[in-house]
């Protein structure tokens, strides 16, 4: 029965710690002893414990176990060698090149030697924000006369350069528009050149039928004919052949 008094006593002088002095602690009672422990920010906090200990069980012995961790504020002059130099006195130009003259140089931020790569014929002069993209395989088709054509596959996807003829009257994009534009971007994009897919378009929504070999299949005629610009919706009607 003890224990369970001990233990309610116990709680309730942890809950009045955080609430009236927002200490975090771990509060033992064991028989006429109370035990602290834990960590605190300032040495006020720490007194009020006591206070709030003494006032809830009165009698009992406090044994006050909590840490006074005080965080010291870093001083400017930290950063400095010698004596940090304060706002009102200037510092010379001479006194900072001194200074940098003190500090190893750092050889990791050195420029690239661009040599061996304009010898390579790579070009040197290219704008750095421009994002290398690995070539995809080519799209490749033949001509009337059985010519070599390629289509394309050599840039990120099919839609870096999409377009889709609007209409003279309202200026939207009429659904044959979008329909031919569909069937270019599943023609020229290199996931789905060899899918035999049917396009429809009914008020900008497209439709497409076929038999494809795979889910992936699916996906990608869904995904190329979704980035046409106009395209409200796509609804995959497409059948996926039994191997």
């Amino acid at each position: 029965m003890s224990d369970t008094r001990e233990g309610s006593l116990a709680r309730r002088i942890e809950q009045e710690l955080e609430g009236r002095a927002g200490v975090n602690a771990v509060v033992e009672v064991r028989g006429e002893e109370v035990v602290l422990s834990g960590r605190v920010d300032t040495v006020e906090a720490r007194q009020a414990a006591d206070d709030i200990v003494a006032e809830l069980a009165p009698g009992k012995r406090l044994t006050n176990d909590l840490e006074v961790e005080q965080v010291t504020p870093t001083e400017v002059s930290n950063f400095y060698a010698g004596e940090a130099p304060s706002a009102a006195t200037p510092v010379s130009l001479e006194a900072l090149a001194d200074q940098e003259a003190e500090i190893e140089p750092d050889f990791t931020d050195q420029p690239l030697s661009t040599s061996g790569l304009a010898t390579s014929g790579v070009d040197t002069m290219e704008e750095e924000d421009n994002v290398y993209f690995p070539p995809t395989d080519p799209v490749i088709t033949t001509g009337d006369r059985g010519e070599v054509q390629v289509l394309g596959g050599f840039s990120p996807s099919s839609d870096s350069s999409v377009e889709v003829e609007r209409s003279a009257l309202d200026g939207q994009y009429g659904d044959e528009a979008i329909a031919d534009a569909v069937r270019r971007e599943l023609r020229e994009d290199a996931a789905t050149t060899d899918l035999h897919i049917d396009v429809q378009v009914r008020n900008a929504v497209v439709h497409l039928r076929g038999t494809v070999r795979d889910l992936d299949d699916t996906e990608n005629a869904q995904e190329v004919a979704s980035r046409v610009p106009g395209v409200q919706d796509v609804v995959e009607e497409l059948r996926v052949a039994d191997l």
